[in-house]
């Protein structure tokens, strides 16, 4: 017994001894990682100066989203994960505008290698204004070691492309793939209940289907080419080449490849995409012959602390100034819950609408759309609330940018314009219900539902028993409604027949410029285009725009202060960013969430995500 007590005391005291030395590990981490983001916070770094004929240099690291949204809670904060590594595109683009009217400024060298989230609007949108900056007389220069088309299609906008002699350029043309599980459930002996309207509404068959339908697939053949023809014109115009020439570069890239006796880099430049085959330093040298150095270093400075000078270039403006909210809608939209880059809380947007509504110095809103669509009831909310902002008065002015599907179209209905860009991804006007039914797989398990209810619905409607025809009635015909309520809605703020919104609608998805064919928006343009016709419409002279962001308490503006003064990303948000397919599980588990409505009802396009 005596022996067992000695085991058991010397046990108990090395746990009792590593228990004291990890909390004092932990929490001596905990107390370093604030120091240092309180010295970071409170500290005054000095600002570079920006010297004359200076570059300035976009490359950017990370993900583009339209808008980077506050942290939720501290381990956000502390690990950085949700929206680490993410980049506002508006920062990107209003940093070229900047420089565009600085004298200081002559040159502009982009390398697009790291940055992910372009779409072809969001390339082209920052292609528009390198072309504007040019339009002053001054120079844009780029540079890649491997380009993907996307990053090639920003860059072509630029005076001259330099490729690396052992890098390359893809132009592979767009795909659009999804994974089908019928087998898959069937094996699980999952039954998906799936009720839908309309011929085209293809977002349910990866849960019915082992391959496309014959009308998604043409659908969809229908929207990638018409997007990848205005992708092959705008390079083929920037680079001052025939439009058979990128074609050709993108179907034939193997015979290419073989005439430049597998030489990549030799193959691009023959086909005169790039200007130019140059190693790192050799490219680094010949901007240095342009701006000149400064302590061995190139004479200019990155875009963040180029803006980060430019951070209080409001500061100064009048209080009596009228202005134009612009509200943000991103990812797919649920009724309430987390946001981010990949949901849209309505619960949240809808507080923010009624902000710009009772802000009297707010005259208009532009509402900038890139989302699936999601909840058809968290989406008739935000409706609701930008029609309540209508009837103060207020004009709304709807600003598309790569998706605006579905229930993203729905909470558009109503504006007074909208604008899409020609690349934008828009309709998919129909609605979808789904319901997972697993008593099947219990079954086969050996597990059985029973019990007793005092109505039909009450274990017709269960998950773990068969859903009941009668269910099954009631979901599709409430289905039903909802898509004749969808239709009404578009006809009624577009002006259009409901026989004309039917024709076009049944879930069938269309580019911006279609879109604009049918009547589906009224102008194609980008955000800054929206901004204005809103200031037009509400009769503003002396006017500026201004984020509409969620009313902040004094935490969560601790939290974004701490998170602003961070300096770069945290050792676990590196190692994220390094493993492309956990960020893609990452957005596919954050769809996933999208389905939590309680009515199983959905206005969203799945199959726009793929495109």
């Amino acid at each position: 017994m005596s022996d067992a007590g000695n085991q058991d005391g010397f046990f108990s005291r090395w746990g009792s001894r590593l228990t004291k030395a990890r909390n004092f590990a932990l929490n001596t981490a905990f107390v370093l990682f604030i120091v240092v983001l309180l010295g970071a916070l409170f500290s005054q770094p000095e600002m570079p100066t920006i010297e004359q004929d200076s570059a300035l240099f976009i490359a950017p690291s990370g993900t583009l989203v339209e808008e980077i949204t506050p942290p939720r809670d501290w381990p956000e904060v502390i690990f950085n994960t949700a929206d680490s590594g993410l980049i506002a595109v508006k920062d990107l683009m209003e940093s070229i505008d900047l420089a565009a009217e600085d004298e200081r400024i002559t040159l502009l060298v982009l390398n697009f290698d790291e940055l992910g989230g372009l779409t072809p609007s969001r390339a082209i949108a920052i292609g528009e204004r390198l072309a504007a900056f040019r339009a002053t007389g001054k120079q844009v220069m780029a540079y890649t070691e491997y380009s993907g088309q996307m990053q090639y299609l920003a860059s072509s906008f630029a005076d001259e492309i330099y490729l690396h002699p052992m890098g390359s350029v893809m132009l592979t043309g767009l795909v659009g793939e999804r994974l089908f599980f019928a087998d898959l459930l069937e094996k699980l002996k999952i039954t998906m209940h799936v009720f839908r309207v309309g011929e085209y509404k293809s977002a349910v068959e990866p849960f019915s289907r082992n391959d496309m339908s014959d009308s998604a697939r043409k659908d969809a053949k229908r929207l990638l080419d018409g997007i990848w023809q205005d992708m092959t014109a705008a390079i083929a115009q920037n680079r001052d080449i025939a439009l058979d020439s990128v074609i050709e570069f993108s179907n034939d890239f193997d015979r290419l490849l073989e005439n430049a006796q597998g030489d990549g880099a030799r193959a691009t430049l023959d086909s005169q995409l790039v200007d130019g085959l140059l190693t790192k330093n050799a490219f680094r040298n010949k901007i240095g012959e342009i701006v000149g150095w400064q302590d061995k270093a190139l004479n200019g400075i990155g875009f963040q602390s180029y803006l980060a000078i430019h951070a209080d270039r409001y500061s100064g403006s009048n209080e009596a100034d009228q202005l134009v909210g612009i509200l943000t809608v991103q990812g797919g939209i649920v009724e309430s819950g987390p946001a981010g880059a990949d949901l849209a809380n309505a619960e949240i947007l809808v507080d923010q609408i009624r902000m710009a509504k009772e802000d009297d110095q707010i005259k208009a809103l532009v509402m900038r759309v890139d989302s699936p669509g999601g909840s058809a009831f968290a989406s008739e909310l935000i409706r609701e609330e930008l029609s309540a902002l209508q009837e103060a008065g207020k004009p709304l002015v709807a600003s598309f940018g790569p998706l605006a599907a579905s229930g993203g179209y729905w909470i558009s209905t109503n504006a007074d314009v909208i604008y899409a860009e020609p690349t934008s991804i828009t309709g998919s006007i129909g609605v979808f219900g789904l319901v997972p039914n697993v008593s099947r797989s219990l079954n086969a398990i050996g597990v059985n539902a029973d019990g007793v209810s005092t109505g039909p619905l009450a274990r017709g409607m269960s998950a773990v028993g068969e859903l009941s025809e009668q269910a099954q009635k009631i979901l599709q015909l409430s289905i039903e409604h909802r898509y004749g309520e969808f239709i009404e809605l578009v006809a009624t703020g577009r002006d259009m027949p409901k026989g004309a919104v039917e024709a076009i609608a049944q879930g069938r998805v269309w580019s911006g410029t279609a879109a604009l064919e049918i009547g589906l928006v009224d102008e194609l343009g980008d955000l800054d285009d929206a901004i204005a016709r809103a200031a037009e419409l509400a009769e503003m002279d002396n006017w500026r725009s201004v984020d509409v962001l969620p009313p902040l308490d004094p935490q969560s503006l601790i939290m974004m202060e701490l998170m602003n003064a961070a300096l770069g990303q945290s050792v676990l948000a590196q190692w994220l960013s390094h493993l492309p397919w956990l960020q893609s599980a990452k957005e596919s588990l954050s769809m996933m969430s999208v389905f939590s409505d309680p009515r199983y009802m959905y206005a969203m396009c799945l199959s726009c995500k793929t495109l």
